[in-house]
């Protein structure tokens, strides 16, 4: 088994009444199957790209909208991040990024993206829980 060690900084000072500045890293245990970086072009048909397949087990999901289409182009139309059924449970705009467990209560899920238009080449990467 391997290890991931993800850390998240906010710091702002204009966000709310109080000046924003922590930082949180964890050491996670990984093992196979994982994805290394990778891209893909998605289209407005959710089922068309799948990006983690259906399976029992936690994955850690890092996915992000490169604001970019297929044909290298600057995009500003929103990215679905959607399981399998086509529920929606993020939309990431050009530069959004998330870091994310995906599980179902040990039940099978899959994650699939969708273009609001066009298409849009998102990078990912995943890494089941160990």
């Amino acid at each position: 088994m391997a290890t991931l060690t993800p850390t998240l900084s906010l710091i702002s000072t204009d966000a709310t009444s109080n000046e924003i500045n922590f930082s949180v890293t964890d050491t996670l245990t990984v093992t196979d199957p994982q994805i290394g970086l990778s891209k893909v072009a998605a289209t407005t048909t959710g089922n068309e790209t799948i990006i983690l397949a259906s399976h029992s087990s936690i994955r850690y999901l890092y996915l992000k909208h490169t604001g970019k289409d297929a044909s290298d182009s600057d995009v500003t139309s929103t990215l679905e991040v959607e399981i399998e059924n086509g529920k929606s449970f993020a939309e990431l705009a050009a530069g959004e990024f998330l870091f994310v467990p995906i599980g179902q209560n040990s039940g099978s899920v899959a994650v699939q993206l969708e273009a609001s238009a066009g298409t849009i080449v998102a990078e990912y990467a995943y890494w089941t829980k160990g």
